[in-house]
């Protein structure tokens, strides 16, 4: 016989594993529905699934699988029942389930049958995967996305395996620039290929990237299936792709760009040429000025580098002070030289240079607006400037910083009617004019140059002090 503490313990053993389910039941974060083998009726439902369908307790506990509402095919689960009854398992990794509401949800279904003393009973499992599912869609959206991307994509793209530096994949245009077929790429390792020239500098450059997990070469040489060479620049990215590590390189095909490259270096030479032609061609005409645009360019530019201008707009600058007085060519040398004061017909014919200068380089095909800022260097913030009496922002960047060199400049240099005031006369000028004819950030900066930074203009070329009479003797 069975001793009473013997029963006693055997019962709180069984009470105990009873309670350790029913705490794993009701708080499983999968839907439980607990079916009689025999009838197909449901006998527990846990919390989970209640919530996810919206259906109380009562409304569950009782009724055959097929009679609740939230199976949509009914014929569907009395045979997947039939099948349970037969092979003890079924499952469905996408089954759509009805809420209360109405709303459809996709679950993954999974029923056992199991023994629970010496009946049976069958265990369904519901999860929801709806998000899943949407997340799965998105993916293969996404991946479509890049597809598209990678199939159209204007530069050459390689996958390379991480570990082996196998070629996983290329597209159209890498293909098409090295002249391979697809099939004659991928598996081959990356030095395999035989576009690169040196397979010990391939390899280094792979290991690098794997270290690095980034790699650049802006101008590598790379050999066309059929020993054609061309230029590319080549940029290597380590990424994650679903918890592995890939490279992808990205080739893009300079040779255009550099030949382009060579041809602007060789125009910018010729424009350097025609600009040095054009401003030897006004210094001819006034040689007592010789210098002066050199020198009313280098402030501009000095000016223009405190304002943090990009290299290239610091080169078109530097052309427009070189050229604004370009129109002086046309002034006769007796008003550029005249040692006393000037009429006023004669103030109106030297100023007209602004406008000659314009007409003369509004023909050249400048990638930056020459023209434009020589037509306004002489051009005031208050109005009072010419030849067109602009105001405050009507006058370009460029015009107001040379406006400022060029009259620091004039004044620390003699003229034909008067001697050098000096520096410290001439920033005071610009500084007592600031805000009424001269932009005072500009005039701020040219102060801080020359009191702080400590700026020099050059030395001029012309030796020689001119008088009048070597002047016209000459021209």
């Amino acid at each position: 016989m069975i001793s009473k503490d013997k029963g006693k313990s055997s019962r709180a053993a069984i009470q105990a594993s009873e309670l350790r389910y029913r705490r794993v039941f009701e708080s499983a974060q999968d839907g439980i529905l607990i079916l009689d083998f025999k009838s197909g009726k449901i006998v527990d439902a846990n919390p989970f699934i209640t919530n996810l369908l919206g259906f109380a307790v009562n409304e569950v506990i009782g009724k055959e699988l097929w009679e609740i509402g939230f199976i949509i095919d009914k014929e569907l689960a009395r045979h997947a029942y039939l099948e349970l009854q037969t092979n003890n398992f079924i499952r469905y990794d996408d089954l759509p389930l009805q809420h209360k509401n109405g709303q459809v949800i996709d679950v993954e279904f999974v029923s056992n049958v199991y023994e629970v003393g010496l009946e049976k009973v069958i265990q369904c499992e519901i999860r929801d995967v709806s998000e899943r599912k949407i997340l799965t869609k998105k993916m293969a959206k996404s991946e479509l996305r890049y597809r598209r991307l990678f199939e159209s994509a204007q530069n050459g793209i390689l996958i390379l395996d991480f570990i082996s530096g196998q070629i996983v994949d290329a597209n159209p245009f890498i293909l098409d620039l090295l002249g391979f077929s697809y099939e004659e790429l991928v598996g081959k390792e990356l030095w395999e290929i035989g576009s690169t020239f040196d397979k010990d500098f391939t390899l280094q450059a792979y290991e690098e990237l794997q270290r690095k997990d980034y790699l650049r070469y802006e101008n590598l040489p790379l050999k066309k299936k059929y020993g054609q060479l061309i230029d590319v620049e080549f940029i290597g990215n380590v990424y994650d792709a679903g918890g592995e590590k890939v490279i992808e390189c990205n080739i893009r095909d300079i040779s255009s760009l550099k030949k382009l490259r060579q041809v602007q270096y060789l125009a910018a030479i010729g424009m350097d040429d025609l600009v040095n032609a054009l401003v030897s061609m006004a210094e001819a005409r006034d040689p007592y000025t010789a210098g002066h645009q050199l020198r009313v360019a280098e402030l501009s530019v000095a000016i223009a580098k405190e304002l943090h201008y990009a290299e290239t707009n610091l080169e078109g600058l530097r052309m427009s002070a070189m050229l604004h007085d370009i129109g002086k060519f046309i002034i006769p040398a007796e008003i550029l030289t005249k040692p006393t004061a000037l009429t006023d017909f004669e103030i109106g014919m030297l100023r007209s240079h602004v406008i000659e200068g314009y007409k003369i380089l509004k023909l050249i095909h400048f990638p930056w607006p020459v023209a434009q800022t020589v037509l306004q260097h002489h051009e005031r913030l208050d109005g009072s400037g010419y030849p067109n009496g602009l105001k405050g922002d009507s006058i370009c960047d460029e015009a107001r910083i040379i406006g400022v060199a060029d009259t620091v400049e004039a004044l620390t240099s003699s003229r034909p009617y008067r001697v050098a005031v000096g520096l410290d006369i001439a920033l005071m000028n610009i500084l007592e004019e600031s805000e009424k004819l001269f932009d005072p950030k500009i005039v701020a900066i040219c102060l801080r140059l020359f009191r702080e930074k400590k700026f020099k203009f050059s030395s001029s070329k012309i030796k020689e002090s001119f008088s009048i009479e070597t002047i016209r003797k000459s021209l």
